[in-house]
């Protein structure tokens, strides 16, 4: 009898302590669902924050989406001046460069070989057609057969232009390209005489004063004309960097002297950009 009972009762408990677990397993569930809906009531959504968000950067909206919104306008002009400071410099263009000059058919027997000083700025209306304006210095010598025929024992040729020129560029890439040019325009000649002439100089230290002699050419008479004049040739260039190259050029030039036609070629060379 005490022995049922005992069963009993003990089978009781069990079930009781069961049913006590299930229980509190069942309100710890509830609890935790309605915290997790209390968190998403609390919070914004997802959906909301990328719409906020996405009308901070739309130019449509107010205040600080103004604000958000106007450093690209700022980086478009800024690259649109880059652009045009770089377009205003591939117009420019420059050369400069120096060599020798030889006397060619009859201007010959009047001069002899010498040497040549180039410069010029112009401007490029295509990347294969250029205008510059140019100056050029020649000097050359005066043949032994004329200084005898004067009586002079020197004598010099200056030649100095200012010329318009076109550069039409017929090759402008890989590491060599080529170019003809020709133009036209003011041209002045001076052909002078010179004698040499003992001088005196004079050479002082911290004590004294010492007299020493040298001999100057002194031009004792000279020759000038002015007049108009051409020329006409072809380079190579190469090397280089960025749009500048090397060249190396050859021209024809004549001038419209009085009596008798100035006909030379410089060869120079240099640089051009």
């Amino acid at each position: 009898m005490f022995s049922r009972y005992h069963c009993r009762r003990s089978l009781t408990k069990r079930v009781s302590a069961a049913l006590s677990i299930a229980a509190l397993s069942v309100a710890a569930f509830n609890l935790s669902l309605c915290a997790v809906a209390q968190t998403q009531q609390d919070a914004p959504s997802s959906g909301s924050s990328s719409a906020d968000y996405a009308s901070l950067l739309s130019p449509d909206a107010g205040g600080s989406a103004s604000a958000s919104a106007s450093p690209s306008p700022q980086y478009g002009r800024r690259s649109q001046q880059q652009y045009a400071y770089h377009s205003y410099r591939s117009h420019f263009a420059v050369e400069a460069g120096g060599g020798f000059t030889a006397p060619v058919l009859d201007t010959d027997t009047e001069q002899t070989w010498g040497w040549n000083a180039t410069a010029g700025v112009g401007y490029k209306i295509a990347p294969d057609l250029a205008i510059m304006g140019e100056y050029q210095f020649v000097r050359t010598g005066i043949p032994d057969a004329v200084l005898a025929a004067v009586g002079e024992p020197g004598g010099n040729v200056h030649t100095w232009s200012l010329t318009l020129d076109p550069v039409l560029t017929y090759k402008n890439t890989g590491s060599w390209g080529g170019y003809i040019t020709g133009g036209g325009g003011f041209y002045r000649k001076l052909t002078s005489f010179t004698q040499p002439v003992e001088a005196i100089g004079q050479y002082c230290d911290f004590f004294t004063c010492y007299p020493y002699y040298y001999t100057t050419n002194v031009v004792v008479s000279h020759y000038s004309s002015n007049q108009g004049g051409f020329n006409i040739g072809t380079g190579l260039t190469f090397g280089g960097w960025n749009s500048g190259k090397f060249y190396a050029e050859a021209r024809y030039t004549w001038l419209d002297t009085p009596g008798r036609a100035t006909e030379m070629v410089p060869v120079t060379f240099g640089f051009r950009w």
